[in-house]
């Protein structure tokens, strides 16, 4: 059960609304890799509070906490393990971009692990487009998990941005699976800032090439290339992934 204490009115129909996005979803297409919604209910306590309860299915553990629990363990994910999370996602990701639904929020607390499936959750930032790819919009998302287009834009005090939504998605996950492939937040501190793809590069071979082999060095060299133009969109990556 999730429990969100709302403002106004406002507040409460664009929650309802990607609850009822996701329901529909879900139901309509039967989709594995999206958490499912069983319902919502608000009540308002007063009035200047309203608190929204929405119950989903039940997880183990939402991806960020799996991390950290690896992280203390020193248990590190095998390559197969990262390839097999990393196209569990792509294909729900990918799924929703030929439904024209951006997330615009993908981060590993956003991904919730039940019976070994990475489901994504928390739509609240999400969108649904007309079709284009390349939009004029607000920023949304997490910082430290922003493409590098939304992350200058941010910096610059900028409100709107055009880019490639799902572009920008993809490299989200690609922070998300580094910080998986490393246990360490610092790893992705160490290419936050950085314009310079060359750098990045040698960054991630210096922080994966112990554990991991150059396939998979060079997947996520392609999610988080500094350039949107040379970075896939969710369904060119997973093309690229079915034939790994």
């Amino acid at each position: 059960m999730k429990k969100m204490i709302l403002r106004n009115k406002i507040e409460i129909k664009k929650n309802q609304d990607q609850t009822d996005l996701v329901y529909d979803l879900v139901k309509q297409t039967n989709i594995k890799g999206v958490i499912k919604v069983y319902g919502a209910q608000c009540i308002k306590i007063n009035s200047a509070e309203y608190h929204f309860y929405v119950l989903m299915e039940l997880a183990e553990i939402d991806w960020e906490k799996e991390i950290k629990k690896r992280k203390q363990n020193k248990y590190y994910y095998t390559e197969g393990e990262l390839f097999e999370i990393l196209k569990q996602l792509t294909k729900t990701f990918a799924f929703l971009q030929r439904k024209n639904i951006t997330h615009r929020d993908i981060k590993p607390q956003n991904v919730l692990v039940v019976n070994k499936v990475y489901k994504v959750c928390d739509f609240g930032e999400a969108k649904v487009t007309d079709g284009n790819d390349v939009i004029h919009q607000t920023i949304k998302g997490t910082e430290l998990y922003m493409s590098p287009i939304l992350f200058r834009a941010l910096n610059k005090r900028q409100t709107h941005i055009i880019h490639n939504t799902y572009k920008s998605d993809v490299f989200s996950l690609g922070m998300c699976l580094f910080l998986a492939a490393t246990l360490t937040f610092q790893s992705l501190y160490d290419i936050r800032e950085l314009k310079d793809m060359q750098l990045i590069k040698n960054i991630l071979v210096k922080y994966l090439i112990v554990k991991y082999s150059y396939d998979f060095v060079h997947i996520l060299i392609k999610m988080l290339e500094v350039s949107e133009d040379l970075r896939p969109d969710f369904i060119e990556l997973e093309k690229i992934l079915s034939k790994k």
